[in-house]
């Protein structure tokens, strides 16, 4: 089935982990019922305290092992990890996503961060902050090496070749010691906020944005201005996707969803990454989201949904009273019509460019157990 170009793409952007895995199970699974594209899990490798302060400590599970446990009692649902390219190496990312995509049959999705606190730094034997134009270079050297590694296995499983990748940063002989994924590669994503080396990195390699915008004619601005350079790089039309961050704060009445709001800027201090909040009835906010898709501001929506007094996560609320919404005005799925986050995003499954060394190729991922895989010239 073809997906409508009016259709929107939404993702519900979870709490950083606790402890509760049974909990973020359960939103998945809500977001699942809700036909949502994609959850994704944000990430610190620090932990926010400060000491000789009232502060409470705070921390929670790695993203990608809290992914795969939702991966094994979902059956549609993306699965989007963050994971920083400043203090991970590239064999270890490459193999953890890819063992994510293979765990979740293809819903695998790597929302892609450069690291930029101290705190963090100094948990990776480093006294200083890292220079944005050096993390900037990394992570494109990064990327470059991880693709290479998903790419050093063919889809059928019986050739591998070495990447023998020697580079400012890493130093890396391949191949990858899991096979080519369903996907071929996780979904790449990007959260960009108002630097240009952020802006520029998204238009090169990102096929999603998570964005934070706050106006309709900045997120215009924007849409044109990342798809623009996207194609000054041959990219395609339609790459990258652009999500807004939004914050819907629902209420029966504008009145009721105006006191929600208080009580939610009451106990956070964040204000939600800078995301744009929404407030009023389940109409006010379908109308706002149409009127950004209509506009060309959003190819879809990043939504992080408020934790409700009850204890009830208000993206209970968003799939059982506004998803109906956009539904009704054709701008939302009634059903899941593909089987990987890559093909509901529209996204074309990169090539394994390998010579096809059998008249018939075995279209299975993976090989007879007879099989034994052969290195091919890299």
């Amino acid at each position: 089935m073809a997906r409508n170009p009016r259709h929107l793409h939404l993702n519900a952007s979870l709490p950083v982990p606790g402890l509760d895995v049974d909990s973020y199970i359960e939103l998945a699974r809500t977001a699942e019922r809700g036909l949502l594209d994609s959850v994704s899990v944000d990430d610190s490798l620090a932990v926010w305290w400060q000491p000789g302060t009232t502060d409470t400590a705070a921390g929670g599970l790695e993203p990608l092992t809290l992914l795969s446990a939702v991966a094994t009692t979902t059956e549609h649902i993306g699965l989007i990890a963050t994971a920083s390219t400043t203090f991970y190496e590239p064999y270890l990312l490459a193999r953890a996503f890819a063992s994510l995509d293979h765990i979740s049959y293809g819903r695998a999705g790597w929302t892609i961060v450069t690291g930029a606190s101290l705190r963090e730094a100094n948990n990776f034997s480093l006294d200083e902050q890292v220079d944005q134009a050096v993390r900037h270079e990394r992570a494109a050297e990064l990327l470059d090496v991880v693709t290479q590694l998903w790419d050093s296995w063919a889809d059928d499983a019986r050739q591998v070749r070495e990447v023998e990748h020697t580079g400012l940063f890493f130093k890396v002989r391949g191949p990858l010691n899991v096979p080519r994924t369903p996907q071929g590669w996780p979904l790449l994503v990007h959260r960009v906020g108002s630097s240009a080396e952020e802006v520029e990195f998204a238009a090169r390699y990102a096929e999603a944005v998570f964005s934070e915008r706050q106006t309709l004619s900045t997120a215009v601005t924007f849409v044109r201005e990342v798809k623009a350079r996207a194609a000054a790089y041959g990219r395609e039309a339609y790459v990258p996707v652009v999500l807004p961050g939004i914050i819907p704060v629902i209420g029966s009445t504008d009145a009721e969803a105006r006191r929600l709001q208080a009580e939610h800027d009451a106990v956070r201090s964040d204000y939600g990454h800078g995301y744009r909040v929404l407030v009023g009835t389940p109409e006010r906010i379908a109308d706002s989201m149409q009127e950004w898709a209509d506009a060309g501001a959003a190819d879809g929506f990043n939504i992080l949904p408020p934790p409700l007094p009850d204890g009830l996560s208000g993206l209970t609320t968003f799939v059982d009273q506004v998803v109906p919404l956009l539904q009704r005005r054709d701008l939302f799925r009634t059903e899941y019509d593909t089987s990987t986050l890559r093909e509901r995003f529209g996204l074309p499954r990169p090539e394994d460019h390998f010579p096809t060394p059998y008249p018939t190729p075995n279209a299975h991922p993976f090989p007879h157990p007879a099989a034994q895989p052969t290195f091919a010239a890299a």
